[in-house]
């Protein structure tokens, strides 16, 4: 799955403004979500979001381990606390949104204008094929428009080239 950079949320995007995270990873997530029910998550009820979050966190992976046991500790925290399916599965996207999203959000830029990074790669696992969540924009330059990888689609090659080195840490050392 691609990001689509021409998304409103990140094409406008700027400081002291909230940044969407969950609407973005749900557009980006969309084709899984109507393998579901063929509708967008937001016409599904929570109970219904809740299971097709589920159904999408149980093909996901982060570095190579699945989702569901690279969050195990926090998910298992939420339901001793007595939260419902729906809080713990849109908590869940929250994280997960942040982690990929995060090189977009202008209000994360350090001083010296650089975007926030992660080290967590995701992917969907359908069929046997990992379809990692990436940007591949390209941007031009020069006077003879050149296009090379813009800096956010360099960041996730390099976290893609980390992933295949096992470079990437494979247990949630952050909770949430």
């Amino acid at each position: 799955m691609t990001i689509n950079v021409e998304n409103p949320i990140i094409s406008y995007s700027k400081k002291g403004t909230p940044f969407a995270y969950e609407r973005l990873f749900f557009a980006t997530i969309e084709p899984y979500i109507l393998e579901f029910k063929n509708c967008r998550l937001d016409r599904l009820t929570e109970d219904d979001q809740a299971r097709c979050l589920a159904r999408i966190y149980k093909k996901m992976e982060v570095n190579g381990v699945p989702v569901l046991d690279f969050f195990k500790a926090d998910l298992d925290r939420l339901k001793e606390q007595g939260k419902s399916q729906y809080f713990i599965t849109t908590r869940l996207a929250e994280v997960i949104a942040r982690d990929i999203f995060c090189c977009f959000d202008k209000n994360l830029y350090d001083d010296n204008e650089e975007f926030a990074v992660c080290d967590r790669i995701y992917c969907i696992v359908k069929d046997g094929q990992r379809d990692f969540i990436i940007c591949d924009n390209t941007v031009k330059e020069g006077k003879l428009a050149r296009k090379h990888l813009s800096p956010e689609a360099e960041y996730f090659a390099e976290l893609m080239k980390f992933n295949e080195q096992g470079r990437l840490p494979r247990e949630n050392d952050m909770p949430f």
